[in-house]
């Protein structure tokens, strides 16, 4: 059975614009085997973050063969506003690989040099992620600084912050899959002329793929 809890592996700073409030979830930017990006052009300005992900993840081979998705939530947020609460992991019960980045508000993560066993069950893990994490020292909650790229494979547990004062938050994800992420309210790429069936959203927070993949 896999274990959870390890730490999410600093790539990096980066500076990217974040004047313009934009709402952009789950869009495919990169189709496997594919050697570009294909960026509306409000996006190209997050390029430069884009090229230090392939830098990285082409050391596991993870960038040419999959898809690359990106989201993007520029958004004036309070804590009951903000990504929804939990502690839960990116990918889970997949291979993806997911880069974060956020200019305020850092994400936290559960570290206490331990790795722990969760039901491969999506609603059940974080049930025990929550029982595992919510009484520890405040030494076991990391965050990193504002600007700081994270990779974060399945095993990464983690949070959004609550306290917090309402603010502007500018929160980037990169996500690599070779998952089809067709779900109803994904952000649609029209450049890329996907001809992709999009299916309900199930409550399963853990779970952004279709029932389907390549």
């Amino acid at each position: 059975m896999k274990k959870y809890g390890a730490r999410p592996h600093p790539v990096g700073t980066v500076d990217v614009p974040t004047d313009e409030m934009m709402y952009w979830l789950y869009c495919p930017v990169k189709l496997p085997g594919a050697k570009t990006l294909t960026l509306s052009p409000n996006l190209k300005q997050y390029s430069p973050l884009l090229e230090i992900v392939k830098d990285d993840s082409s050391r596991y081979n993870m960038w040419g063969p999959n898809y690359v998705y990106l989201t993007i939530k520029t958004l004036w947020v309070s804590p009951d506003t903000a990504n929804r609460p939990g502690w839960h992991t990116d990918g889970f019960m997949t291979e993806d690989l997911n880069y974060i980045w956020y200019d305020s508000i850092p994400t936290e993560f559960f570290c206490d040099n331990q790795l722990y066993e969760l039901s491969q069950d999506h609603n059940k893990s974080m049930e025990e992620m929550a029982d595992i994490c919510w009484w520890r020292p405040d030494s076991f909650y990391i965050k990193y600084p504002n600007k700081t790229l994270l990779r974060l494979d399945e095993r990464v547990m983690h949070r959004v912050s609550t306290d917090f004062k309402p603010q502007k938050r500018t929160f980037v994800k990169v996500s690599l899959s070779k998952h089809i992420y067709a779900l109803e309210g994904n952000s649609i790429n029209h450049e890329l002329g996907l001809d992709w069936k999009y299916q309900y959203r199930k409550p399963e927070r853990n779970c952004p793929v279709t029932t389907f993949n390549v």
